[in-house]
């Protein structure tokens, strides 16, 4: 080490040497140092720390961004993160993050942010929904996305660790919400009322055919509501589901890899779309245009789901049945089936469910009649062993 003595005009003494430090690991260039201090023993000190702080700093002398807080930080991991989800989950997640996490943690200083403010929040959000009957239910999921954001300034050498990374979620309480689904005698009290629709006017056609068609696939609505003619086959009496409407009424690849999928319809489903599609050829003849939508509203490129909701509420009301929103179609859909003996693995096909145990939890307590049957089988096996 060549180490250089220097007088100053006051007299004192420095002393001075040149480090190389070695090759950047992000420009690849050459990296010197001029290292200065009072004594010898100075200068091998600091050429000594100089070279750990480079090493420990990536081999870089390269400026990284930094932010001001939590929240600038969180709109760079949105602007990198957001283009690669679907629309309907950019919607879901940015009103999820900006609702919880900014009111919070926004204002906070990176380096102020400690595991102990994080999960002082975290303990809130599922109070608040675990004991007061408010709150957010998936507050597992904005401490998802929080340490989502955070890990993001790790990577960025804006943060030196996560400190989310070790933070405990509270169970969410375990109390089932019931699942909207018709009974038997709903189910027929409600088929009575669209029986009893004045089926000549197209309007009331419409409606009859998207319910039923709904309860025999057991679709989601926006799976039903982005169908063309060419995805159902009649003459096989198959429907392909490969896409789904967004928020925006714009189509987007199903919700999961399992959501793509071929249901099978019966006899009296197929009889009632093809009445359906020819009488909706000659109302878009009146109108001087084909139709390639199933459900087509004839104004829009697709029908609104908010809007056929409100319908669907109407006629809720006068057939005099629990209002179980076009959601409920698919439970009640998934309930005839199960008790009629289906497996669970046929039914988490049909339904488009990416694992079989997400199809049981949900509908496992739906099966009812399957239930008392299995007491019946029992008790007929039981006698035949004792009579035997």
């Amino acid at each position: 080490m060549n180490i250089t003595e220097y007088k100053k005009k006051d007299g004192t003494i420095v002393y001075r040497t040149s480090l190389y430090l070695g090759i950047d690991s992000i420009t690849g260039k050459k990296i010197k140092t001029t290292i200065s201090a009072r004594t010898k023993k100075e200068i091998k000190t600091r050429t000594l720390q100089a070279k750990f702080e480079f090493e420990k700093n990536g081999a870089t002398r390269t400026a990284f961004t930094q932010f001001e807080n939590y929240g600038e930080l969180m709109n760079s991991w949105w602007e990198v993160y957001s283009p690669t989800i679907k629309p309907n989950s950019r919607i879901s997640i940015k009103s999820q993050i900006e609702n919880y996490l900014r009111p919070v943690f926004g204002d906070i200083k990176l380096d102020k942010l400690t595991p102990a403010i994080i999960q002082q929040q975290v303990n809130k959000w599922a109070r608040e929904y675990n004991q007061n009957n408010g709150g957010f239910k998936r507050y597992g999921q904005l401490h998802s996305y929080n340490k989502r954001i955070l890990q993001y300034g790790v990577s960025l050498q804006a943060l030196k660790s996560n400190p989310a990374k070790d933070i405990l979620v509270p169970k969410v309480k375990t109390d089932k919400a019931k699942i909207k689904h018709f009974t038997d005698s709903e189910l027929k009290q409600f088929f009575e009322y669209l029986d009893s629709l004045d089926q000549k006017r197209f309007k009331n056609l419409f409606c009859v055919t998207l319910y039923k068609f709904l309860l025999a696939t057991g679709c989601r609505i926006n799976e039903a509501l982005a169908l063309k003619w060419s995805d159902i086959d009649l003459d096989n009496a198959v429907v392909h589901i490969t896409k789904t409407l967004n928020y925006r009424l714009e189509i987007n690849s199903p919700k999961s890899k399992s959501s793509y999928r071929d249901i099978d319809i019966d006899p009296k489903t197929v009889s009632m779309m093809k009445q359906y599609k020819h009488r909706q050829t000659k109302e878009a003849w009146i109108l001087g245009r084909t139709e390639k939508v199933v459900f087509s509203d004839f104004i829009h490129e697709y029908p609104n789901n908010r809007t056929l909701q409100a319908r669907l509420k109407i006629h809720f009301n006068r057939a005099q049945v629990p209002d179980i929103g076009f959601h409920g179609f698919r439970h009640t859909h998934a309930s005839l089936l199960l008790n009629a003996g289906i497996p669970y693995k046929e039914l988490q096909h049909r339904l488009g469910h990416s694992t079989l145990s997400m199809t049981m939890d949900i509908y496992s307590h739906l099966s009812k009649e399957s239930a008392k049957k299995a007491v019946s089988i029992f008790e007929t096996a039981l006698n035949n062993i004792k009579s035997s």
